[in-house]
């Protein structure tokens, strides 16, 4: 669930859910239609968002995430990059603004179940950023930052974090 959700939210440049989404409902109503069985289309339904497995705060995260950054919502420049795994995608979205490039870097494990890991093939002219300078990436998921060389950073995730949502900026 938080990797089909990162991929919405910043692929796409508007994203909804279905209610019941951050509790992980999703069983069918039949395997001929594509509703919910536990749809409160007809009903009233309380939820408890608060639920140890749910992901409503991730979901909020990714809310504030795109609102900080408007090249999330567009797709002009939405370009993919190469990685060494087949079961992570890269891909950056960049957009100039007075203040200068608002430039974000998305990576997701593709798999719900194992932790992956590699480098990156990142295309930094593409992007505006020098070739071999030092890079600040700071992941506005977790709040963490990589001090990284280069085109080839390597990375790795985990079903529990899933996810990175980078902006990418040069050091001084």
């Amino acid at each position: 669930f938080k990797q089909r959700a990162v991929l919405a939210a910043t692929m796409a440049p508007s994203w909804g859910i279905y209610s019941g989404y951050e509790l992980g409902e999703n069983e069918p109503a039949a395997e001929t239609n594509e509703e919910y069985f536990g749809s409160e289309k007809y009903e009233l339904k309380y939820r408890d968002w608060g639920a140890a497995h749910s992901i409503a705060a991730y979901l909020t995260r990714l809310n504030h995430i795109r609102r900080a950054h408007p090249a999330l919502t567009e797709m002009a420049s939405l370009h993919f990059h190469g990685t060494t795994s087949d079961l992570l995608i890269a891909y950056t979205k960049q957009l100039m603004l007075p203040s200068g490039p608002d430039t974000v870097l998305v990576v997701v494990n593709l798999d719900p179940y194992f932790a992956h890991e590699g480098t990156l093939q990142l295309d930094l002219g593409l992007l505006g950023l020098p070739w071999n300078a030092p890079l600040r990436a700071f992941d506005e998921l977790t709040g963490e930052v990589f001090a990284w060389q280069g085109p080839q950073p390597y990375i790795r995730l985990d079903p529990g974090q899933p996810a990175h949502v980078i902006v990418l900026e040069t050091r001084p």
